[in-house]
C-alpha cells in the first residue's frame, strides 16, 4: 500500500503550490492502489464506502436541491457519514437543516434543569448559574428548584469557569446554595445595580433518566379585565414516546377540552425553548387552535423536487387529526419566543397567521420554510434526514431562510427584566405578563404612565456577562414515528 508523505515548507506560497499538486496526486495514487495490475480492488473497500454510497444515492433522488449536489471524487466516500453529508448539501439554502444521526443513540440521565452561566459582578473569577428551565419529575423538580433562581454555590464551593462542569454536570447528588436577583441602589453612583442575594439551600438527587415532556406547564388565567386566557408551554413538537406513540398529542387534545370548557378566548403559546420536531404535531396544534371556519381548509402545501413531485400534497386544519380533541376556535393569541426557538415553530406560525391574528413577543422567529424526511439504513444503523420539500401556507407563501419579527422585542436578561425572570406561567413573569398586559390594554404603558427613572439611573444591561447556556438536550431530534420534520 502507498501512503502520502508530508513535508514542512519554507513559506505559504511554496505550501500552496505543493498542496495543489498533492490533491490530484493523492487521488491518482489511491485509484492506482484500487485498480493496480488490472485488478478491480474496489470490492475490497465496499464495506468502508457502502454507507456513504447509500447517502449519495438517497440525496440525488430525494433532496430538494439535488441539482446543486456537486460531483464527488471517490476518495470522499471514505469520510465519516456526517462529514460526507456536508460534501453534498447546498449550503446557500440548506442552513444545517439536513442531518444524519445514528439509530444507536441512547438517552442520557440528567438533573432536569437548564441554566445560563453568568459572571459574578463583584468577583471577576466567579460565576452564578441562572436556572432557565426545570423539567417536571426530575431531580431538580423534586428538590423544588425553580426557574429564575440563581445557583451561587455547589457543595459549598463557588462556581468558576474551571470547575463548572465538574460541579453542575458531575451526575452526583448536589447541595445547592441558591439566591434571587434584586436591584439595589449603589451608594456611590446612585444607579441601580443587580445583586444576587442568597436565599436558601437545597439538596438535589443524582442524575437519572427524565421524561422530556414537551408540555411541562399549562394553565388558565383570568386577566385583569376578565378575559379567560389559556397558557401552554410547548418545548418540542413530538407525538409521543417509544412505548406510547401518541402520548403528547393526546395531551394536547385533553388540553383543548380543558380550555374550551373554561371558555378560553385567547391563548399564549410559549415556544421560548422549542427546538423543533414533527410537522404533523404542528398541524395538530394548529387544527386545535384555528378559528372554526378554517377547519377543513388548507394548513400547508408541500412541494418536492421534480423527481418526487408525485409526493406533493396538502395538509389541512384537519378534523380527523383533531380526533378526541376539540377545535377551540381561537381568533388570535400570542407566541412567546427567544433566541433558542428554532425548527418547525416558524413553519407553524407561517401557516397559522393567514387565518388568525397571532403576534410574536420576545425575539424574531426564524422560518425554515422546508421539511426533512427520515430515510433509515437498518444495516448500518443510521437515519438520513435531508430537506425534501418546501412548505407553503394557504396564501402560497414560504418564508424559508427569513424570520418573522417580534411585535415587541424583549431582552429577558436586561437589568429590569432579570427581576421578573420567574417560573413559567407566573403572571408576573416577563413575557407572560406582557402578553396579559396587551390583552388588557395596559401594555405598552401610556407615556404619562411610564415611571420616570431616578436621576442617575439607566436602563442598561446588568454588569454581569454571560459565559454560556447549558441545556439538558442540545437540540431535539424526533426519533422514529412521523417522518416529516
Amino acid at each position: 500500500e502507498v501512503f502520502p508523505t508530508f513535508a514542512v515548507y519554507k513559506d505559504d506560497k511554496d505550501m500552496k503550490i505543493r498542496n495543489i499538486l498533492f490533491t490530484p496526486t493523492l487521488f491518482i495514487v489511491m485509484m492506482s492502489a484500487l485498480f493496480s495490475c488490472g485488478v478491480d480492488r474496489w470490492p475490497e473497500y465496499a464495506a468502508e464506502t457502502e454507507l456513504d454510497t447509500w447517502i449519495d444515492s438517497v440525496m440525488r433522488q430525494e433532496y430538494l436541491w439535488y441539482e446543486e449536489i456537486p460531483t464527488v471524487t471517490p476518495n470522499k466516500y471514505f469520510l465519516a457519514p456526517a462529514q460526507f453529508l456536508k460534501e453534498l448539501i447546498y449550503t446557500t439554502l440548506d442552513k444545517n437543516y439536513s442531518y444524519i444521526d445514528t439509530l444507536n443513540k441512547v438517552e442520557s440521565p440528567n438533573y432536569g434543569f437548564d441554566y445560563t452561566l453568568i459572571k459574578n459582578s463583584n468577583v471577576d473569577t466567579l460565576y452564578n448559574a441562572l436556572v432557565t428551565n426545570v423539567l417536571p419529575g426530575s431531580p431538580a423538580a423534586d428538590a423544588k428548584l425553580q426557574r429564575g433562581e440563581w445557583i451561587i454555590k455547589v457543595d459549598d464551593k463557588h462556581i468558576t469557569k474551571k470547575n463548572e462542569t465538574q460541579l453542575l454536570q458531575s451526575g452526583n447528588a448536589l447541595k445547592l446554595t441558591l439566591g434571587k436577583y434584586e436591584l439595589q441602589k449603589d451608594s456611590e453612583t446612585k444607579k441601580d445595580k443587580g445583586v444576587v442575594v442568597e436565599t436558601r439551600t437545597i439538596n438535589m438527587g443524582a442524575e437519572r433518566m427524565v421524561e422530556d415532556d414537551p408540555i411541562p406547564v399549562y394553565r388558565i388565567i383570568t386577566s385583569a379585565t376578565g378575559v379567560t386566557v389559556g397558557y401552554i408551554v410547548y418545548n418540542h413538537f413530538t407525538a409521543g414516546t417509544a412505548t406510547e406513540k401518541d402520548k403528547y398529542n393526546n395531551k394536547l387534545r385533553e388540553i383543548s377540552h380543558v380550555f374550551a370548557s373554561a371558555g378560553v378566548t385567547k391563548v399564549v403559546l410559549d415556544l421560548r425553548y422549542n427546538t423543533g420536531g414533527s410537522l404533523e404535531c404542528a398541524q395538530l396544534l394548529a387544527s386545535l387552535l384555528a378559528p372554526k371556519e378554517a377547519v377543513g381548509h388548507i394548513f400547508a402545501e408541500l412541494k418536492h423536487n421534480n423527481k418526487q413531485s408525485y409526493k406533493d400534497f396538502s395538509l389541512l386544519f384537519d378534523p380527523d387529526l383533531i380526533g378526541s380533541g376539540v377545535n377551540m376556535n381561537i381568533e388570535g393569541g400570542y407566541i412567546l419566543t427567544s433566541s433558542t426557538t428554532t425548527g418547525v415553530a416558524g413553519t407553524f406560525y407561517d401557516c397559522l397567521y393567514p387565518v388568525a391574528n397571532w403576534e410574536i413577543l420576545g425575539a424574531a422567529l426564524p422560518s425554515t420554510g422546508v421539511a426533512t424526511e427520515s430515510f433509515i439504513n437498518p444495516k448500518h444503523g443510521w437515519s438520513l434526514n435531508p430537506v425534501v420539500c418546501n412548505v407553503y401556507n394557504i396564501a402560497g407563501e414560504s418564508h424559508g431562510g427569513g424570520s418573522f419579527p417580534a411585535k415587541y422585542t424583549v431582552d429577558e436578561t436586561s437589568l429590569t427584566n432579570l427581576v421578573t425572570f420567574l417560573p413559567l406561567g407566573d403572571k408576573e413573569e416577563t413575557l407572560f405578563s406582557m402578553a396579559l398586559g396587551i390583552i388588557d390594554g395596559t401594555y405598552p404603558p401610556k407615556e404619562e404612565e411610564k415611571p420616570k427613572p431616578d436621576e442617575g439611573t439607566t436602563e442598561e444591561k446588568p454588569e454581569t456577562r454571560t459565559l454560556k447556556h447549558v441545556y439538558h438536550s442540545q437540540g431535539y431530534r424526533v426519533k422514529g414515528g412521523i417522518k416529516l420534520k
